[in-house]
């Protein structure tokens, strides 16, 4: 057992295991699933002022663009063309470019402008991340202190005659063709033709949820640190804004211990951790929590059992802030991992679909079957009608008439339409190579080759005689069933096993599949994911892959993310020691062919690979794994919980390349100096990769779920991340292929 956990530890459990926070699901420009409303600033997950600053002025643009402003409210003369709900920096962006187009505008604030600026730290450093990025609007950002952007902003809102409405909006409902605004007084509604979020992550604090926790003396920021000179503090928490504010009391000259529930730092800068290191020494306290709170006194209780009292004169909980999600429910706006009924019920919706998909009504066969029976396909063509001596036709006939043809021809079709989409999203050259590759692999050697290339070579007598005729033999034999040469077997070029195992567990040994076999997946992938990463396969060649990366593109922050689901992880362990064992048994019952022992080791076999059923449930391997997990799962959950589920937790083959993965020289670096912490990389994580751990610290991303699909590296706003190999005496060698928007615009 507790080798089990060290082995489990060693490959997957060892890694960060951060929780992305809850968020709106936006598209381009802010985009919301609510008619008439968008999200910019903050709450985009981009804590950045250049940001908030560009995604004000490119929604209102966007609305225009839309044309949402051109139609008068003769009916109704109050109406407003735009409603902008917050007076942040992305409001203030938004309202400027409204003033600009002429447009009939209202700003909401709930508390006062530039709150969240307000509320810093006095004397906080500004940085205007990226440097080189310009973004959208009329915004000037000059300013590298906390006192002289808050004036500078300020006088840019006087000079635009910007006036800021102190309303708080409850919610908003839908009225015609206007949108209702509700506040919490009694001055009556507003009503707007378009609305945009730009609240930023104004939520409630995070609580500790303890005793004595709504004292005078507990606060969730800290304004001037010089009012707790020579005082008593605790600080809890463990991010950057807890360790600042740490250091900034300490140097206050406050008395300060500062409380961590966790046994070390995982989120906060390195430079940030040394320094609180250095000043507080002993007096942090890691593995702690406050258990209560007195006019006196802090209660806490310290790795899980030991209780500690310490005298107090302030508490400062610095445990972070809730977006506003009880807002953006009313609003019908969907969260990032909240689950409704309605959500539920299209997974299981979209589950039946693809299971009818797969196994259609006829039985055991996909969807297509149905179609055939049914007359809906050219399979019921009568082929003997057509000219005997047009040898293209008849090769054809074949393909025309499996449902292998139409299921790869739908699956190239949607990698193609999707793929393009994919390009177009994301115009690095890193992901237009990739999705070609991952495009080409899928069009010729899945799709053509076996339907199309081979057949019509064969039909032409290219495997009539010679050479040819022995190597086909070996790699595409006659079928029994069909009388025809299974060409489907040359997909066993590209998808090694155990992810196709077909060509492996023949009836009798197929020493050549075998030997092929062998060498692409105990010497050529282990040689190419030592040198690139599990990603030189299953992101630039694998049709699973392609798939995900395509079809799967727009879902990438669906996937779950933390310590529980990194433990699921290990399932496809089990798959790939019950496919390992499945081959053991298979060689086994051929060594023994034709001796009692053998043929019952052959008739186990074939039950645990391909017939056993339990209650009429079939629960042998094929079809758990490559019907079950595989199709009905790995294409169901698309939409739930990314493309890559398969990939993640279940694919055997990639299990397998988990523990090549740990000795490879494949790294994402990080440029710890330009990280924010914004964790946008850990959200756009289809494989559930706690990159942000990482890159904050610019420590290389070492975990052998990555794939190389390049979303962290395309998404960071800072151009942190950066595709590389660490050889064995520690030289550093990059990536020239960019996949880094930021990047390629500042030369790097």
């Amino acid at each position: 057992m507790n080798l089990l956990k060290s082995y489990a530890r060693w490959l997957h459990l060892r890694w960060p295991a951060g929780i992305p926070e809850p968020l709106p699901e936006t598209g381009p420009a802010g985009l919301t699933a609510v008619s008439g409303i968008r999200i910019a600033g903050d709450l985009l997950g981009i804590p950045l002022l250049k940001f908030a600053v560009d995604s004000g002025a490119k929604a209102v643009q966007a609305f225009i663009d839309e044309q949402a402003f051109q139609e008068p409210c003769k009916k109704h003369p109050d109406t407003y063309d735009l409603a902008i709900i917050g007076g942040g920096v992305a409001g203030l962006s938004a309202a400027l470019a409204a003033y600009k187009a002429g447009l009939k505008f209202v700003i909401y604030e709930a508390s006062e402008p530039f709150a969240t600026i307000a509320n810093f730290t006095n004397g906080k450093p500004i940085y205007t991340y990226p440097k080189a990025f310009q973004p959208a609007g009329d915004i000037k950002l000059t300013a590298t202190r906390k006192e002289a952007l808050l004036k500078e902003l300020q006088q840019q809102a006087v000079a635009a005659n910007i006036q800021f409405q102190l309303r708080r909006v409850e919610s908003i409902v839908r009225d015609d063709k206007r949108l209702v605004l509700q506040f919490n007084d009694q001055q009556g509604n507003a009503y707007a033709k378009r609305v945009l979020v730009c609240t930023g992550r104004n939520g409630e604090h995070s609580t500790l949820n303890v005793p004595g926790e709504g004292l005078a003396k507990v606060h969730n920021r800290l304004f001037d640190p010089n009012d707790y000179q020579g005082r008593k503090v605790l600080v809890v928490g463990g991010g950057d804004s807890a360790l600042e504010t740490a250091i900034s009391l300490f140097e206050a000259g406050a008395q300060v211990t500062l409380s961590y529930r966790g046994s070390e730092f995982s989120r906060p800068k390195p430079d940030n951790i040394a320094k609180a290191q250095a000043l507080l020494g002993e007096d942090m306290l890691f593995s702690s929590q406050v258990v209560s709170i007195t006019e006196e006194q802090v209660h806490l209780r310290q790795s899980g059992k030991q209780m500690i009292a310490l005298a107090n004169d302030a508490v400062f909980v610095m445990i972070g802030r809730k977006a506003p999600i009880d807002f953006l429910k009313r609003l019908g706006i969907p969260v990032r991992g909240l689950w409704s009924a309605g959500k539920f019920a299209s997974l299981a919706l979209v589950l039946l679909l693809v299971a009818f998909l797969y196994s259609g009504k006829s039985g055991n066969g996909s969807v297509f079957d149905w179609l055939f029976a049914h007359g809906l396909t050219p399979a019921n063509v009568d082929f003997s009608a057509w000219p005997d001596d047009n040898l293209w036709l008849r090769a054809l006939q074949p393909a025309l008439a499996s449902t292998g043809f139409y299921y790869e021809l739908a699956y190239t079709l949607v990698i193609a339409g999707f793929g393009w989409r994919r390009i177009a999203r994301t115009p690095t050259p890193y992901i237009r190579r990739q999705t070609l590759s991952l495009l080409a692999v899928q069009a010729v050697p899945l799709f053509l080759l076996p339907f199309v290339v081979l057949p019509i070579a064969g039909e032409f007598g290219a495997f009539d005689s010679g050479a040819a005729a022995w190597l086909a033999d070996q790699l595409f034999p006659y079928s029994d069933q069909t009388g025809n040469r299974e060409y489907w077997r040359s997909v066993g070029f590209i998808l090694a096993w155990p992810l196709f195992i077909a060509n492996v567990f023949t009836e009798q040994p197929n020493y050549t599949w075998l030997a092929l076999g062998f060498l692409q997946t105990f010497v050529l992938l282990p040689w190419l994911v030592y040198r690139y990463g599990k990603g030189v396969y299953c992101g630039w060649i694998c049709s699973c892959g392609a798939l995900a990366e395509t079809l799967g593109d727009a879902q990438r922050t669906k996937m779950p993310h933390g310590p529980v689901w990194n433990k699921l992880n290990l399932a496809g362990q089990v798959i790939l020691a019950m496919a390992l064992l499945l081959l053991a048994l298979r060689i086994v019952a051929w060594v023994g062919a034709g001796t009692t022992l053998g043929d019952s080791l052959a008739a186990v076999f074939l039950q645990a690979a391909y017939q056993f059923e339990l209650f009429g449930i079939p629960l042998n391997y094929a079809e758990v794994v490559d019907y079950f997990l595989a199709g009905i799962l790995g294409l169901g959950l698309y939409f739930h919980f990314s493309g890559r589920t398969w990939c993640r937790f279940f694919c055997p083959l990639a299990a397998l390349m988990h523990i090549y993965a740990r000795f490879s020289q494949f790294r994402i670096f990080a440029d710890k100096d330009k990280c924010i912490s914004c964790n946008i990389c850990t959200t756009v994580c289809h494989q559930g990769i706690d990159v942000m751990a990482f890159a904050n610290k610019g420590k290389p991303m070492e975990d052998p779920q990555c794939v190389r699909c390049s979303a962290c590296v395309s998404s960071c706003p800072t151009g942190t991340l950066t595709f590389g190999r660490l050889r064995s005496d520690g030289a550093v060698m990059l990536d020239k292929l960019p996949a880094s928007p930021v990047q390629m615009r500042e030369g790097a």
